[in-house]
């Protein structure tokens, strides 16, 4: 549960922050209003490096993503959206043992936690064939060995069967300028051939690690909200 609200302080405001090749993309959720988060974001930062012996938060530790539930046909796979300033800064004073108070916690952040949280859900989805076909042929712009009509459909079904238990969100651009964007190795140009899929897959495994390491994070800090604050709560309707 969150440690008791201490008197507030004033703090300087600061400013706050792909689609990747999927057969269907989502739409990544616009950070909330900055003024709120970005206070809380730095009285955090601050307790973070000044408390060295601050009191644990009551935490869960749930299971890892080890399973995760198979999309829909009619579930897009969405880019993923790394969290804002704000929610890392949360997260690392969750990591630190600093003990949070409601003002870190404002309803602007739980509302950017429920909605990372549904980002992570779906980042998290098992990626299939047909997404890693489509992600597979914009590598093939980058590099100076695709592979033939003759040989793409094969490379493809190998790539996925090695890199199958990378999930759907790690398969973004940033992972296709990770493979490009490798120093030569003994004078080979390594990111300007195609991968292997064992080489691909300690790329793309970094990426999978983020995406495990926020979802954790989340479910942590969710899990030690008071209950009524753990459902995102629906929605008002539009004005007709």
């Amino acid at each position: 549960m969150l440690a008791p609200a201490r008197a507030p302080q004033s703090h300087p405001a600061h400013t706050i922050a792909t689609a990747h090749a999927a057969p269907a993309t989502g739409t990544s959720h616009p950070a909330p209003t900055t003024g709120t988060l970005t206070s809380a974001a730095h009285s955090i930062t601050n307790r973070i490096a000044t408390s060295s012996h601050a009191t644990r938060l009551p935490t869960s530790h749930p299971a890892s993503h080890s399973r995760s539930h198979t999309p829909t046909p009619h579930t897009p796979v969405c880019p993923y959206t790394p969290p804002s300033p704000a929610l890392r800064a949360v997260f690392a004073a969750q990591a630190a043992g600093v003990p949070l108070i409601r003002r870190d916690v404002p309803p602007e952040l739980i509302a950017a936690l429920h909605t990372h949280a549904q980002s992570l859900h779906t980042a998290l989805q098992p990626v299939t064939e047909l997404h890693v076909a489509a992600w597979l042929k914009k590598l093939g712009h980058l590099v100076t060995n695709p592979p033939g009509a003759g040989h793409a459909a094969s490379q493809c079904r190998a790539i996925f069967q090695v890199c199958a238990d990378i999930p759907a969100g790690a398969w973004g651009p940033e992972a296709r300028l990770a493979w490009t964007r490798q120093p030569p190795r003994d004078g080979y140009p390594v990111g300007a051939r195609w991968p292997s899929p064992n080489e691909l897959r300690t790329i793309l495994l970094p990426f999978a690690n983020t995406l495990r390491r926020d979802a954790a994070s989340s479910r942590t800090l969710l899990a030690s909200l008071p209950p009524s604050l753990r459902t995102q709560p629906p929605a008002p309707h539009a004005a007709a």
